[in-house]
């Protein structure tokens, strides 16, 4: 497996090398930053290593990861591709609507866990990519992917190389 340390290397200049084309190949702008922003976040908050430990630079929501890593085993649901991406979307979505009921509760906000579950139905069954918000939410869950895709070829490449390693030399 390879270190946290090579993960961000390689994840940071395939994700730039990614970015590149898509903003070439006519991509809007702002939806081309979605995928970056997307691609970012799950490199360096919320990865499939999430489900090992909460990360320490995630800060005060490593109190939000925690339940997570509790939750998932690691190199198991979190490393599957697009599965492990959308069960830590999921969880995050499950979080906020914890937030909001806990906040709404406490007065602080006005919107409750309902009116956010019931926005989210609502942005969900009404998906129309030509909408610009569509098309960023979706290119963000896209540069999610593209970053979990990559850290699990990492993790892969790594191992291989380890084991090629022990054959050869020991």
């Amino acid at each position: 497996m390879a270190s946290g340390k090579w993960h961000d290397r390689f994840s940071l200049i395939f994700g730039a090398v990614l970015t590149g084309p898509l903003i070439a190949l006519g991509l809007n702008l702002a939806v081309a930053l979605s995928f970056t922003v997307g691609y970012l976040f799950a490199t360096l908050m919320f990865s499939p290593d999430t489900d090992v430990m909460p990360k320490k630079r995630s800060g005060i929501l490593q109190f939000f990861l925690y339940p997570y890593s509790i939750l998932f085993k690691h190199r198991g649901l979190s490393h599957m591709i697009v599965i492990g991406t959308l069960s830590r979307i999921f969880y995050g979505l499950i979080v906020c609507s914890i937030a909001f009921y806990v906040l709404h509760g406490l007065g602080h906000i006005s919107i409750s866990h309902t009116d956010f579950l019931d926005g989210l139905g609502i942005f969900l069954t009404h998906y129309d990519y030509n909408l610009f918000e569509y098309q960023v939410v979706t290119w963000i869950i896209l540069g999610m992917i593209s970053a979990d895709l990559c850290h699990i070829i990492v993790d892969r490449l790594s191992s291989l190389l380890k084991k090629l390693w022990n054959v050869l030399f020991h």
